[in-house]
Formats: structure tokens, sequence, C-alpha cells
């Protein structure tokens, strides 16, 4: 049983190992084409800023739509109302 268990641990030695190998090919890879195509971003930068935006559309988003109800409220009518009346279709 010891010979089984301990070329089990030679054989994920060996896959970790691979994939180290994989990890640095793929990591120079990266770097490579990054610089043949001048990107300076790292991804996780991309992200970040992808989040930042999403966030600040969403807060320009709700003060729309506050200021929507705003109107609806003062004409009395129904926010569907009011998107209508500027064009607009209303997406749940």
């Amino acid at each position: 049983m010891p010979c089984t268990i301990e070329l089990s641990n030679e054989k994920r030695e060996a896959q970790l190992e691979e994939l180290k190998a994989a990890k640095c090919r793929l990591q120079k890879e990266f770097e490579e084409l990054s610089a043949e195509l001048s990107i300076v971003h790292k991804p996780k930068d991309v992200i970040d800023l992808h989040i930042q935006r999403l966030k600040e559309y969403n807060e320009l988003r709700d003060v729309g739509l506050r200021l929507t109800q705003l109107i609806a409220d003062e004409k009395a009518c129904k926010v569907k109302d009011v998107f209508e009346e500027m064009g607009y279709e209303v997406a749940d």
C-alpha cells in the first residue's frame, strides 16, 4: 500500500510541475503579446476599471430614475407614461 501512495504523490508532484511550467509559458506569452500590442493594463486593472464604470453607470441610472419619478409624481402619472412621453421603452 505505501508504494501506491508514493506513486500517487510522485504523480501529483509531476502534474504540479507541469502546471507550473504551463503557467510560466502562459505568463511569458501574455507579456510578449502585451508588449507587441502595446497593452499597458494588467487584467486585474481592466476588471477594476470595468467595475468602477458599472458602479458609476448604476448611480447615474438611479439618479435618472429618481428624476423620472419626480416628474411622474408632479404629473400624477406612472413612470412608464413619462418614459413613453419621452420616447423610451420601459424595460424591466
